[in-house]
Parts: C-alpha cells; structure tokens; sequence
C-alpha cells in the first residue's frame, strides 16, 4: 500500500532534522484508518502530488499503481478500459460490465463510457487492487478506484488555474467556496480541456483525436440535527471531441515490426465525418448521523448518460466496417452504511445497497454497405446486504471476517430491423444471479512498524448478454464469472518514518471469464470459454532521502495460465497468452524542492515502464501494446507567502510510440491501431484571488 503527497507540509523530525513521511488516512474500508495499518494493497494519491505527478485524468493514474491499464476504450474518447492484475473488460458496450468499480464519492459509475474522468476538485484518489467483493461488491472482482472529491468547508476561496501547450492545448479550472449564514458550506468548481488534434486525416485535411470538455461540480453542505451532516452534489459534464480513429498498420511476419502503412502512426483515412457527442449529469445526496455507538451514512443518487457516436473502424477511405450507437442511460441507487464507533477488540461496518439501471441503445454496423440497426435496451436491478467485522484477539492479532449476499436481475430485449428498414427479428432474455461472497483476513503488528496479513477473498461479475451479437444466433446470455484471490502482504514504515516499504504476492483463481472476441465477419462474440490462473508480485516504496527529495516507485508483475477450458478449446487456449497482462511494469517518481529565497523551485518527474501485451483474445502481433517506457517531468515556481504559482510540464518526454487498442479482422481486410499521445509540453499558471 503506498500513499503519493498526502499533505502540503511535512512532519519535522527534531533529532535527524529530516523530513518525514506524512501520515496518511484512508477510508478504503469504510472507516478512517491510517494506510499502514490498513490490510489491503492499495495506493493513494493526494495533495500536492496530483499536481506535481500530473494527474488530471483517470489514466493518469496508471503513474503510481503496479500492475494496472487504463486506457481509454478503442475508438472512444471518453470511455474508460481499466484492468488489475490482469482482470478487467475492454468491451465498453453496456451488456458488458467492467470488471473495476470506478466511485465518485461512495457512488457507482456502471458505465465504461464517460468513465475516464477528469480530476479536478478532487481530495484524494484510492485505487484498490484485488476482489472487493465485500464492501464493494458489484463488478469488482479485479478492484475498485475510488475519487474522493473536496468536502465545502466553510473556508472563503476562490482560484483559478490555467494551462497552455502545443497541439493548441488550452485548460481552465475555477475553484470557488463560502459560507452561506451559520452552517451552510458551498464549493463549486468548472473544468474546460481543449486540445487540438493528435492524427491528421488525410482524407479531409483536418486533425482528429482532439480534446472538448466542459465539467462543472457544485456542493452543499451543512449540519442538521444535533449531529446529522449532509452533502449534496451536482455535477454536468459536455464532451464534443471527436471520436478517437485509429491508424492502419502492416506487419512483418519475419521480423516482427509493425508499420504504418499511411507512412506515420498519426495519420489516417476515413469517408465520414463520425460523432462524439457525450452529456452526463448526476447528482448525490450523502447523510451522516452519529449515534454515538455508531454511525449511520446513507448515499442517495441519480445519474444521466447521453453518448452519440459513430466512427470508422477500418481506417481507410472506404465503408469496411463503420459503427454508430446513440446510449441513453440513467441510473438510481441507494446505500446505507452502519458503523461501530465504541472502544473494544470488536468493531463492524455493515449496510444495504440497491441499484437500478436502464440504458437503451440503437446499434448500427455498416459492414461495406449500410446496415440494419438492432434496438438493444436492458434493464437491471441489483441488491446487497453486506457486514465486516474485526477482532482484536490481542494487541497484535486481528481476525478480519467478511460476506455480502447479491442478487442481480437483467432484463434484455433488442429489435432488429433490416438496411430498408423491414424488421428482422426480436429476441428477448431475462435472467437473474444471486452470489455469496466473502473475506478471511488474519493481520499481525509484528512492531510498531512491521504489520504483515494474509488474506482469502471471493468476487463476482454478474452474467449478461452479449449486446453486439448482429444475428440472432450471436445475440446469447453468459453466466457471472467468479474469482477467489489469495494475498500475503507486509507493510513496514522504516528508518524513523522516512521509508515506506511494502510488498505482497497475490494469486487469482479466476473461473468462467467472459471473453469478447471479434470474429473475421467482424461480428462480436461473447463467451463464458475458459477459467485462468493469475499470480505475481507488488512492490511498493516511498522515501523522504533528505529534506528536499522524495522519491516513489513501484513495480508489479502479472503471470496468467488460461485453464478449465473444454477440450473442444484447448487448441485455442493451450499454452496461449492472456490479453492485458504485461508480465512486468515498474514506476519511478521523484520530486525535489529547492528552496529560492522566499519561494520554492520544486522538480517532479515520473517515468512508467511496460512489457508488452496483448489486445485481444487472439494474441495478435499486428496490434499488440510493443514494451514501452514513458517519460513525465515539470517544474513548478511556488513563492511561500502569496497567491500565485507557475510551472513548465512536459508528458511523453521521449516521444515514445505505444498502441492503446485496436482491430485485426482479417476477414474485412482491417488492422488498425490506437496510438497513444504524442510529446505534449507546455506551462499552466495559478492564482487564488481569496
């Protein structure tokens, strides 16, 4: 479990004179705990470091967790691909849930689409890694990462932050806050990401793949009662960036290198314009009541999705393969936790949970000609009881027990009319899964600074249908597929809390996978084909070495055996690699400040190392993520006693090629590629006005 820049100052020490670590509080197990004595792999990102480390999107993440992807989805620009160890789902149709819950404040985001969030307004950010199917439960077999946003204080502010850089990058953020009368506290704050485009199409004389986000985020908060506090949260989001189009490619068989065939990675082709017209709003109330013996949080919540988008998938100037869907999704939840707050070796949190979901989605695929439209809508209800409980069997020993109950209920129908507009078939599944999942977790303070644990967990990803199917043969259920982890850890804060030092070996016993697959028709399949064996290592460290460097890293690996495939799939899998699993990827940071007169120069850089892996199921060398290190440095001027601040950054320093995604279907005559974002630089300025 590691903690990146946990406050804006650091604690002294009086005798070595050296700078230490900053304690850390996290909430990942529905309770306030100090990281090091939190059983669980985790990292957390805050304060100063989400500027210092650049992290202003959700893939920015990727720079301080092992052993996760995030990307965003083939073709999207705001969908989110997000993978641990090896689990997750690439697919961001919503018949297909992610294998990684995503929370905004304690609220659970279903959807791929319009997942890669921008960071801002944010307190910290808590990626868990590994099932959590207790407290967490729906859709995190892999893990969850959870944003935790700045709380209205009551504290008068308001700032701004600006950016500029190359590709026509233009940033804002405002930041507002007061207090309205005695005990009414509001924060708002809007967001606008602008950038031109990274690919050139040659075809119109234009660049595609830019950037156009327009957020904004309003609080309330206030006490009520005589110990009641509520929040409640507003937030709208507009996205009018283009859809991301991909790159055709070629690839020598004899050596092993892929080329572009448009002569560089950053151009394309394509006969149409394409949409990515993206609109969500949602809006959260939170209570908390102390009872004395306990607490009591409930989170009430509504949330819209609007996404038009249609793109090129083949990356030519010809129909092949082009896609369109319009989503409209809603969805409704409620949550009430209960926790125990009196003295003693025994202590819980329990609650219910309850979730409604509807998205209806007309689907076209424009396969060299235009094609019919399948009028795809599912209703979901899922339910939850969950409890955790410790126990201190002495002042070292703690037994961890946990289980949640699930029931989840889908209900799918689609229409499919033909090109002229004649109807082609309906079909109609319903469907429902219940599961009882569960955690065992012993945890021993071998010191004051050396904790270790070991742990066995169950998760579940609910089964669904397969929403893509274009034939009514294609268009079939799968069951839930399910996940036992086995985790042995140790944590340690050493050399008089300057170092933290922690490592853990993992093992997934992963069973009934639901594989995504594009045939060579270019027709989606969904399958339940196979279980995996998944196990590696995770270390993490943090170092204060003096009073003016710090440095962080990280590095984990991933192992992966397909397994209890039928015989009639062994060809298949025998022996195959797992897509999304790079056997190895290491992260390094560091930031020193200097010390200018009244002001601090502080230099930050980070840089983020991948081995390579797989897209899809079928291993393909032509669109495989090759091994790739990315750079990221900036430097910021930040006077003590003023308002302001200004910095230099730079991200991808080395101009590192890497593929995010892509299509080979031979059957089409289509192999593209999704490059990542080029070099980018630039300088963005601060300034708080109160």
């Amino acid at each position: 479990m590691t903690a990146i820049g946990s406050g804006d100052a650091y604690a002294q020490s009086s005798e070595k004179e050296a700078v230490q670590l900053d304690q850390v509080s996290v909430t990942a197990q529905r309770r306030e705990e100090q990281i090091q004595k939190t059983p669980l792999s985790m990292s957390v990102i805050s304060g100063p470091a989400l500027d210092r480390m650049q992290i202003k999107r959700v893939d920015d993440i990727k720079f301080t967790t092992p052993n996760i992807i995030i990307e965003q989805n083939t073709g999207t620009s705001s969908g989110a691909k997000i993978i641990m160890r090896g689990v997750g789902a690439d697919e961001s149709m919503f018949t297909n849930d992610p294998a990684v819950a995503l929370y905004i404040d304690d609220v659970y985001i279903a959807r791929q689409n319009g997942a890669m969030l921008d960071l801002y307004d944010v307190d910290r950010i808590e990626v868990l890694r590994g099932p959590q199917g207790t407290l967490y439960g729906r859709n995190a077999t892999g893990g969850a990462i959870r944003y935790i946003s700045k709380k209205p204080t009551g504290e008068d502010k308001l700032s701004f932050d600006g950016s500029i850089g190359n590709f026509g990058r233009v940033d804002g953020r405002a930041m507002f806050a007061t207090r309205i009368g005695e005990t009414l506290d509001v924060s708002a704050a809007v967001l606008s990401r602008n950038r031109d485009g990274i690919m050139h199409d040659i075809t119109n004389d234009r660049w595609v793949n830019d950037q156009n986000v327009l957020a904004g985020r309003l609080s309330l908060a206030s006490t009520w009662g005589e110990s009641s506090y509520a929040t409640l949260s507003i937030d709208r989001l507009r996205e009018r960036s283009t859809p991301a189009w991909g790159t055709p490619v070629a690839l020598d068989v004899a050596t092993d290198t892929v080329s572009p065939k448009l002569g560089s990675y950053y151009k394309t082709e394509t006969d149409t314009r394409g949409i990515n017209d993206l609109d969500q709003f949602g809006v959260a109330l939170t209570n908390e009541t102390d009872f004395g013996a306990f607490s009591w949080r409930s989170i009430l919540h509504y949330r819209t999705l609007d996404h038009h988008f249609y793109m090129d998938v083949d990356g030519t100037d010809q129909m092949r393969y082009h896609l369109e869907q319009d989503q409209k999704q809603n969805q409704k939840g409620y949550e009430a936790q209960f926790t125990s707050q009196l003295d003693g070796p025994f202590s819980w949190v329990a609650g219910v949970f309850a979730f409604w979901e509807h998205n209806n989605q007309p689907t076209r695929n424009d396969i060299f000609t235009r094609g019919g439209t399948n009028f795809v809508e599912q209703d979901t209800s899922a339910y939850a009881v969950y409890a955790q409980g410790n126990y201190k069997f002495t002042d070292k020993l703690t037994l961890t027990l946990g289980g949640r109950y699930s029931y989840e209920n889908k209900d799918f129908s689609v229409r499919s009319v033909k090109a002229n507009g004649d109807p082609n078939y309906n079909k109609a599944l319903e469907k429902s899964w219940n599961r009882p999942d569960w955690k065992v977790l012993l945890s021993y303070d071998f010191s004051d600074n050396v904790m270790g644990y070991a742990s066995v967990t169950t998760g579940f990803k609910s089964g669904g249908f397969n929403g893509r199917g274009t034939t009514y043969a294609t268009v079939t259920p799968v069951d839930a597929e399910t996940l036992r982890a086995y985790e042995v850890g140790v944590k340690s804060t050493l050399w008089d809390n300057r170092l933290r030092l922690n490592a853990d070996y993992y093992r997934l016993d992963y069973d009934g996978i639901q594989l995504t697959a594009v045939n060579s028709d270019g027709v989606f399949v969904m399958t339940n084909a196979t279980g995996a064996l998944i196990q590696g290592f995770e270390v993490e460290a943090q170092a204060q070495l003096t009073s003016k460097l710090r440095v962080d890293a990280s590095i984990g690996t991933i192992d992966g055996e397909y397994k209890d495939y039928a015989a009639v799939n062994a060809a298949y899998f025998n022996g195959r690699s797992m897509k999304s699993s790079p056997d190895m990827q290491w992260t390094l940071a560091g930031t020193y400040v200097q010390p200018v007169g009244d002001a601090d120069l502080v230099f930050s850089a980070q840089a983020r190392h991948t081995d390579e892996y797989y897209q899809n199921q079928d291993t393909s060398r032509l669109i495989m993520t090759r091994a790739n290190t990315e750079y990221n440095a900036r430097i910021s001027y930040e006077p003590r006693d003023a308002n302001w601040s200004v910095a230099a950054w730079g991200k991808n320093l080395s101009n590192e090629f890497s593929s995010t995604g892509g299509f080979d279907i031979a059957g089409l005559g289509i192999g593209v590629i999704y490059p990542n974002v080029p070099r980018t630089y630039g300088v963005e300025f601060k300034y708080r006005f109160w």
